[in-house]
């Protein structure tokens, strides 16, 4: 058997204003034919799920492209279309192919498309015909009625943090099997409730999300059902369809799957209170690791998360951690290619004076003008070994570690969401010896972090990440949903769904 596979992938935070042209993908991943193999063949990746399970199962996979940036703003139509055309060529090209695996993200959106995973798989249905066309996406995924009408099998995370790509992208390749052997026909339940969870409570190693996956996990033991996605959503893709959505495969039984389905909507529409977020307020958080006897305390910056489209040059949390006089801890990351620079003109024991972050929008704190002694210089790659994305090259571009007021300040040229602790030993510093931890990021630094941390704090610090969802002023999504009416109406209690 062979089966064709590609990857298109981006989070679009629509509110963010770094454009998401085909540069971004190039300092990223933009790679073609074998190439995709020569990066993920091993990794426990997405790709690397893909490219095992084609193995373990004595298919042929042939590769078209596979393409990722780093979430930013919107796509633009020539990035896009681009891409687009690569997959769509490469998929025409790869002739007497069984089957395709595709991995999309499922929250993108470029200047012409809200909905380009919608639209990517409307395109490759027209290749494919009546072929199989499965695909797996992130857990953020904003599901359409497009995905679902062209796609036999949609297959989501069942974590965040996201450690099961590479198990989702071999489940993938043996369901497409079954497919193949004619003893799987697919029928889809596809509910959506009116919520839209911020990431912070997506987190699936706690109550509320946990209890979903949990629920998910004991219907797919019933008979007759194949795979179930919890979705959380990404809000600021602003689209209408933006938010939880729940996706039931069963062999041949529509009405068994509509029912799950509908099932787990309920659920969650049950437990939406249990979504609302609280995090602890910058200053309270920083005396309380002023305070504490043990470290390292994580500091989770979840309103400046690239994972989330963010700049990741905020200042906020550096500036008022600086005015506490807090030492002995590490601020990961700062996203200013120019304070690179200048660190390794000063060269490494050398005083440099920075004007460092906030050099991209209003929304995340503004430039300091700091002096720091260059304590490292690297060219900012390492493998990853942590529980997410094993195997695989992580690349800050050009860093350097700045001693700010007794910190180690991680200053880079590309933005990263500080993820692994081998992005740390790269540098020299060994987290584990540090009185606290700065993470720009919401939930995922959790699957490397929390073995190490005393504490986990998540501050609540402004930024387009901010969990406060109600400030944006969104566009597109529908309406009334909740957290949002929630907010902005003052109400205690949204009408039930019956109600609706």
């Amino acid at each position: 058997m062979r089966i064709v596979t590609g990857t298109i992938s981006h989070e679009t935070n629509v509110l963010s204003n770094i454009s998401t042209d085909i540069e971004q993908f190039k300092r990223r991943h933009l790679f073609h034919g074998d190439q995709i193999f020569e990066h993920f063949e091993g990794t426990r990746t997405e790709a690397g799920g893909i490219i095992e399970g084609c193995r373990l199962n004595g298919f042929e996979l042939i590769a078209t492209v596979h393409a990722s940036a780093t979430p930013s703003g919107t796509i633009t139509k020539e990035a896009f279309n681009q891409l687009l055309g690569d997959l769509i060529s490469g998929m025409k090209k790869a002739s007497k192919v069984d089957a395709a695996v595709l991995h999309l993200h499922g929250a993108g959106v470029s200047e012409e498309y809200p909905d380009i995973e919608g639209k990517i798989l409307k395109e490759a249905r027209k290749v494919m015909g009546k072929r199989p066309l499965v695909a797996t996406f992130d857990l953020h995924a904003n599901y359409t009625r497009e995905m679902v009408e062209n796609t036999d099998l949609l297959i989501g995370y069942d974590t965040y943090p996201h450690v099961d790509g590479y198990d989702r992208g071999i489940e993938a390749v043996n369901l497409t099997r079954k497919m193949l052997e004619g003893t799987l026909k697919p029928a889809t339940g596809f509910k959506q409730p009116p919520m839209l969870p911020a990431l912070q409570v997506q987190f699936t190693g706690r109550y509320p999300m946990k209890r979903l996956i949990e629920e998910a996990h004991r219907m797919e033991t019933l008979p007759g059902v194949e795979t179930i996605t919890v979705a959380a959503g990404f809000p600021w893709s602003d689209i209408p369809e933006a938010g939880m959505s729940f996706i039931v495969h069963t062999n041949d039984d529509k009405a068994l799957a509509d029912r799950l389905a509908q099932e787990l909507s309920d659920l969650a529409w049950s437990l939406r209170k249990e979504f609302l977020v609280k995090p602890t307020p910058l200053r309270e958080a920083l005396r309380h690791v002023k305070a504490a006897k043990e470290g390292p305390i994580v500091l989770a910056d979840i309103g400046d998360n690239p994972g989330g489209g963010t700049p990741e040059d905020g200042t906020i949390v550096l500036k008022a951690l600086l005015e506490e006089g807090l030492i002995g801890g590490i601020v990961a990351l700062i996203w200013d290619p120019a304070a690179v620079v200048k660190a390794s003109k000063a060269g490494v024991g050398n005083m440099v004076e920075v004007n460092l972050g906030g050099h991209t929008d209003k929304l995340h704190g503004e430039p300091l003008d700091l002096k720091g002694r260059v304590k490292t210089l690297s060219e900012g790659k390492y493998i990853v070994k942590g529980p997410m994305g094993t195997g695989s090259e992580a690349d800050m571009g050009a860093a350097a570690v700045l001693d700010i007021g007794g910190n180690d300040v991680i200053v880079t040229t590309k933005r990263l969401q500080p993820l692994d602790l081998t992005l740390y030993r790269s540098l020299g510093i060994e987290p584990t010896d540090k009185r606290f931890i700065v993470v720009k990021s919401s939930v995922h630094f959790r699957a490397a972090h929390e073995p190490i941390a005393k504490e986990i704090i998540e501050l609540d610090t402004p930024g387009l990440t901010s969990p406060r969802l109600a400030g944006f002023g969104f566009k597109r999504i529908r309406r009334p949903i909740f957290p949002l009416d929630f907010e902005m109406l003052g109400i205690t209690e949204l009408k039930s769904m019956d109600e609706e």
